[in-house]
């Protein structure tokens, strides 16, 4: 049989496969609300992970047919987030998508990870990032099939390609699953979800490279896709097959058993606990659920419990602890001599306050900074977006008029719609630093307070035990750092006057014009972007914007304007109708700590000094801002070490996950 591609609904064009013709199916469906094909009935953009779940075990029911009683299913599904922000549950897809497949009769006989060397980087800062994803390897039969299980880990970097699909199988990925099997001339190799035709490219390499005559049969339903797996392969059979109606439902999912739990209460703050059977796992995961564990741990505590000896039903349960009023952060693979086991990583479901999350301290060192040489670097025309107040606006650079040691700007004129202004500039290589830089002293012996406020314990210096954060008197005292007050005060000065400048004729408008992009994202909705640094820095370009100078918790916010608030003698009502009516729906906002709190804007802070009657020495820090250069770079903290952890004994997994959620370094 020669290479065919069937171009049509999946479901339709299994239909026109014989039953128990295929050797090995390998594939990697839409993920759930990853991005659009754009072609009518599309898998993936499902209203519900039980909807895209239910959908997909249905055209495995059929697939299943078609798989020989000795063939390997090789399925592929990244793990997605119910919600972009905020706390959300990590939602299990491939391993719910494996625990309903094998209640309808599939045989899950490994489960292997993909880890990517070259994974995408995430600004998240409240878990881990993405580095991995989970093969399900599927067979019809627990104890016949052509798969030869190896090593559970398969190392593949992320394969860069010239079409729109930055979710490509990597050519090397396909290499490695089609190495566990045994094949045989005459034998099918099925995608049936074949986007841009990988597993044919890799089958006809192994057909060139050996005796053995095996074809490929590509299922696709974008008109797009096909025309590149034809391009990329050569193949011309291609075969149109019209959609048919078939019926399928969201899935059910279970709820934790009903086994004894065990309650692990070791510190408040969190716990680490890594069970070695299955049946152990559970019960630990049960007693999360209790009420004196609950009672035990601080809202705040992060826990992380993992399996050795894993099973499915591991797996697939840690996702119900939604329903028990946690989230599910991440799936930890934990690395060992070529194998594997899981830990989860998951925090309370409340609204009242952030977890504990200390990602800074085991973080990867970055590697050496791109060397630009900002001398020659055009600034002037380049666009600047002001984020940092109510209304938002664009402006330009109009000139530059003092520079860092390196030639990057550091006060900057600004054209906003025919308004002009100063602004400090961040040094791309300072910014984390600064932005974070805020100090908070004791009032009573001046030492530095490395936990500046606990919204859900009491607060003493751990110096000199004083009371902090009652009233006026033990409020902390802030400090900024000596280089921002240095260039505040040059703002201010003579010679950095505006007005003179623009009169004097030294501001000039200037216009930048951006290069016209080639990309192959151009054009694109930005869902189908995927994560790509060369796909935000092509279509988005570098520019700066206009924020808030520091980055301060809001509980710690609300904590100071409540003590400023008591000390006047005001109300939370009284404070709110000292301002404009616009604000009457804002104010409340300040005074909270829970997720419904926020922080004042730059252009607030003045309105509530004077509500207050004090220049204050945080409200003057919250007013301030500054330019931030948006490009796509590397954080100077260092590397978020990602799901994927490698080189640690059962001693040092301990101390490492420990020290994610102490609230002193270990």
């Amino acid at each position: 049989m020669s290479d065919l591609i069937l171009h049509g609904d999946v479901y339709s064009c299994l239909d026109q496969l014989e039953d128990n013709s295929i050797a090995v199916a390998i594939t990697s469906p839409p993920y759930w609300k990853q991005r659009d094909y754009g072609f009518k009935d599309q898998i993936g953009q499902e209203k519900t992970p039980e909807e895209y779940i239910g959908r997909l075990v249905t055209v495995f029911d059929k697939l299943k047919h078609k798989i020989r009683d000795d063939g390997v299913f090789f399925l592929n599904i990244g793990d997605k987030y119910l919600n972009r922000y905020g706390k959300s549950q990590l939602l299990q897809i491939p391993y719910r998508v494996g625990y309903h497949m094998e209640k309808r009769g599939w045989n899950l006989k490994d489960i292997l990870i993909w880890y990517k060397p070259n994974h995408m980087p995430s600004p998240a800062k409240d878990r881990f990032t993405n580095t991995y994803e989970p093969i399900l390897v599927f067979t019809k039969s627990e104890r016949r099939s052509i798969y030869n299980g190896k090593e559970r880990i398969l190392r593949v970097p992320l394969q860069q390609t010239p079409w729109r699909h930055t979710a490509v199988f990597p050519e090397r990925l396909v290499e490695e699953m089609l190495k566990r099997v045994e094949l045989r001339s005459g034998d099918l190799i099925l995608d049936p979800f074949a986007g841009t035709g990988t597993v044919a490219v890799v089958t006809n390499r192994i057909r060139s490279n050996s005796s053995k005559e095996i074809s490929s049969i590509m299922i696709e339903g974008s008109k797009y896709f096909v025309g590149v797996i034809q391009e990329r392969t050569g193949i011309k059979n291609l075969v149109r097959v019209p959609n048919m109606e078939y019926g399928w439902a969201p899935v059910r999912e279970e709820r934790l058993p009903e086994v004894e739990p065990m309650e692990i209460l070791t510190d408040e703050h969190g716990e680490v606990f890594i069970a070695n059977t299955s049946d152990e796992f559970l019960s630990a995961l049960k007693g999360i659920t209790t009420s004196r564990f609950k009672n035990f741990h601080r809202e705040d505590a992060l826990y992380f419990f993992g399996v050795k000896k894993w099973t499915l039903l591991d797996l697939y349960y840690a996702h119900s602890i939604l329903y028990e009023g946690y989230v599910l952060r991440n799936t930890l693979v934990v690395s060992r001599e070529g194998d594997w086991y899981p830990v989860f990583m998951f925090a309370r479901d409340s609204t009242r306050t952030e977890y504990r999350f200390y990602l800074d301290r085991v973080r990867i060192a970055p590697k050496a900074r791109e060397k630009r040489n900002w001398w020659k670097e055009e600034f002037s025309g380049l666009r600047v977006k002001d984020t940092s107040g109510k209304i938002k606006k664009e402006g330009r650079i109009l000139e530059i008029i003092e520079r860092y040691e390196d030639g990057f700007p550091k006060i900057v004129a600004v054209q906003w719609n025919g308004l002009s202004s100063l602004e400090f500039v961040l040094h791309p290589s300072r910014e984390e630093l600064i932005s974070r830089g805020l100090t908070f002293k004791c009032p009573i012996c001046n030492s530095e307070l490395e936990e500046p406020y606990d919204p859900l314990g009491e607060n003493t210096c751990p110096s000199c035990g004083a009371t902090l954060w009652k009233d006026s008197r033990t409020l902390p005292r802030v400090e900024e750092p000596d280089e921002v007050l240095k260039t505040y005060e040059k703002l201010n000065k003579e010679n950095y006057n505006l007005g003179e400048l623009v009169e004097t004729g030294k501001l000039k408008e200037k216009s930048r014009r951006g290069k016209e992009t080639k990309s192959k994202f151009k054009g694109l909705e930005r869902i189908n972007w995927g994560a790509s640094p060369g796909a935000r820095k092509l279509l988005i370009g570098e520019y700066f914007t206009k924020t808030r100078l520091y980055k301060i918790n809001q509980p710690i916010v609300a904590q100071y304007l409540n003590i400023l608030r008591r000390n006047r003698g005001l109300s939370i009502r009284e404070v709110t109708e000292k301002f404009p009516e616009n604000y009457r729906h804002t104010v409340g906002h300040w005074f909270r700590k829970d997720f419904g709190g926020s922080i004042p804007v730059p252009e607030d802070i003045s309105l509530l000094n004077d509500i207050f009657g004090i220049e204050d020495d945080l409200l003057r820090a919250l007013g301030k801002t500054a330019l931030k250069f948006q490009t796509v770079k590397t954080s100077i903290n260092g590397r978020n070490p990602g799901d994927f952890i490698e080189g640690l004994n059962d001693k040092e997994l301990m101390k490492y996950l420990e020290k994610l959620y102490s609230p002193t370094k270990r």
